[in-house]
């Protein structure tokens, strides 16, 4: 009784679906790697081992049929019923994307690169700036601006 509303919605898919779940139903379990040929769970997006010849034999789908087979079962929501694939979609491949070296933290010009170290120094020289000029000028020059602070406070407190 509850097969037949089944049946018409499996005749709604795409006939290029429908066959593929025809030919490899989702209630078997698919191996992750390559198997023989002529196991029961041979995965047709995997090459697969001929046991007598031992050469490898190519997936019975390439990667492109294999990607439309995906997208199409992806906007029915059937995609968790296809077997495994090295083959990465839409969230998982954003997710497990690798970043080209640089595209993240760009290296930057000679002068970008030494501008830290430049600001470090300045700002240090900048803070020693006055030992540096009193050591420049002299022990007269350091009298002369302790004078100069002691006449700027006001005398009358």
């Amino acid at each position: 009784m509850s097969s037949a509303p089944m049946k018409q919605y499996f005749d709604l898919l795409p006939n290029q679906l429908r066959k593929f779940f025809i030919r490899y139903p989702p209630g078997l379990k698919y191996s992750n790697k390559p198997s023989s040929t002529n196991a029961p769970d041979a995965n047709p997006f995997l090459p697969n081992k001929h046991p007598v010849t031992g050469k490898y034999h190519n997936p019975k789908y390439s990667l492109r049929r294999m990607s439309e087979l995906y997208k199409s079962a992806y906007e029915y929501g059937l995609h968790e019923l296809l077997p495994p694939s090295n083959k990465l979609f839409y969230e998982q491949k954003y997710e497990q994307k690798k970043f080209m070296k640089g595209v993240l933290l760009p290296k930057g010009h000679k002068h970008e690169l030494a501008q830290s170290a430049k600001l470090r120094t300045m700002k240090e020289a900048i803070k020693n700036a006055d030992d540096y000029i009193l050591e420049v000028k002299g022990r007269k020059y350091a009298n002369k601006l302790e004078k100069r602070k002691q006449g700027r406070t006001p005398s009358w407190f």
